[in-house]
């Protein structure tokens, strides 16, 4: 026969579970690669222009594309837009 009472499983205080949650960011640098402003006007000027063209030049290439795709296919084309695209609309 058994000697002496039953073992019983003791609980975790609550107070250590919030604590372990605590340290969910990362640790470390973020990947990416990384677009540092620049100060004086003339080149803050000149970095603007070059992201409004970049953004011209996707645009007319997507139309493009566009265009082309619709004219070999028979069926009729439809684009869907992402998350990102719908966020933008909302903001203007």
């Amino acid at each position: 026969m058994a000697q002496g009472k039953l073992k019983t499983k003791c609980s975790v205080p609550a107070g250590s579970k919030q604590k372990s949650q605590h340290n969910k960011r990362p640790q470390g640098p973020k990947k990416g690669a990384r677009a540092i402003a620049p100060k004086k006007a003339k080149q803050v000027q000149a970095s603007k222009l070059k992201k409004d063209l970049e953004k011209a030049i996707k645009k007319s290439i997507e139309e493009e594309v566009i265009g082309t795709a619709a004219n070999i296919e028979s069926k009729s084309l439809q684009i869907l837009k992402s998350k990102h695209d719908k966020k933008k609309e909302k903001k203007k």
